[in-house]
């Protein structure tokens, strides 16, 4: 193995047969590689509360001669994705104290919209507006912060004639919501900085029952990608720090237009219906 492609392939294709804790550490290096590449061997184990032993033995069933070669690896994918927006984010990181909250909104959301544009194409956002016009229902799941971007999605898909179920609960409540799901259904699943539990099971039942399933998250691999029949990558910013959701919202409201615009007369027509109703009661 050369680079972390290659090691991102080799945990998904061992990630079954890993005992529990090389899952944990799987799953960290796959969502904080660059914090997994600045690491020693005695540092990530600390971290994940497991021996330096345990860490060996995860770079070797990986099939590197230990972590440091695995670090490496790491280290050197992350140096040939070093693009010139990144060295904004190093600049927009280390900015005076003094500088009010919408200058660091603005700021960053200009960046991730930037790194949006190269890691999203308009070929993709067409697929998945194809989606959404064949699906029977469009099942879109958000727990947390970017439950809003569902709620705007039901809004608006809802006014263009899209049968949509909005998803936001978790536990044994979500079940309830997903459980008719099946073939010719879509699910569009948020879900950022970590595999999400209520995530996995909307993408794995809908595959299960023969339905399509859309991921959009900041997670460039994980265990819910090989689930999803498309993959949108959304950067949001660093875990540690606020993270604003300009970008996802970007993405979300780029699928409305493109609804939108394809459904074309149709949609006009499905507008002029819902102003003529208003007018009635005297609401428009």
């Amino acid at each position: 193995m050369s680079d972390v492609a290659a090691a991102t392939d080799r945990i998904h294709q061992q990630y079954e047969s890993m005992s529990r804790g090389q899952q944990r550490l799987a799953d960290f290096v796959l969502q904080n590689a660059a914090e997994a590449a600045m690491m020693s061997c005695g540092e990530l184990a600390a971290a994940m509360h497991m021996s330096e032993s345990s860490v060996v033995r995860f770079a070797q069933l990986l099939g590197y001669e230990g972590f440091p070669d695995l670090r490496q690896q790491l280290r050197s994918e992350l140096l040939s994705q070093f693009r010139s927006s990144d060295r904004v984010a190093a600049m927009v990181h280390s900015r005076p104290a003094e500088t009010g909250p919408l200058t660091t909104i603005v700021t960053e959301t200009t960046h991730h919209l930037q790194l949006l544009m190269s890691n999203v194409s308009e070929a993709q956002i067409a697929a998945v507006v194809d989606k959404i016009l064949r699906a029977n229902r469009i099942i879109l799941y958000g727990e947390g912060a970017p439950g809003c971007l569902t709620a705007l999605g039901e809004f608006w898909l809802g006014r263009l004639g899209c049968n949509v179920v909005r998803v936001n609960q978790t536990g044994r409540r979500l079940f309830d919501r997903i459980f008719q799901a099946g073939s010719g259904d879509l699910a569009v699943v948020f879900a950022f900085r970590r595999v999400n539990r209520e995530a996995m099971a909307v993408l794995e039942h809908l595959k299960a029952e023969g339905g399509e399933t859309v991921l959009i998250t900041d997670l460039p691999n994980s265990r819910m990608h090989p689930l999803a029949d498309q993959a949108l990558l959304v950067q949001r910013g660093p875990m540690e720090a606020f993270r604003p959701l300009g970008a996802a919202l970007a993405v979300m409201d780029a699928l409305i237009l493109g609804v939108m615009l394809a459904k074309g007369d149709d949609a006009v027509d499905q507008l002029g219906r819902l102003d003529a109703l208003r007018q009635r009661y005297d609401w428009l």
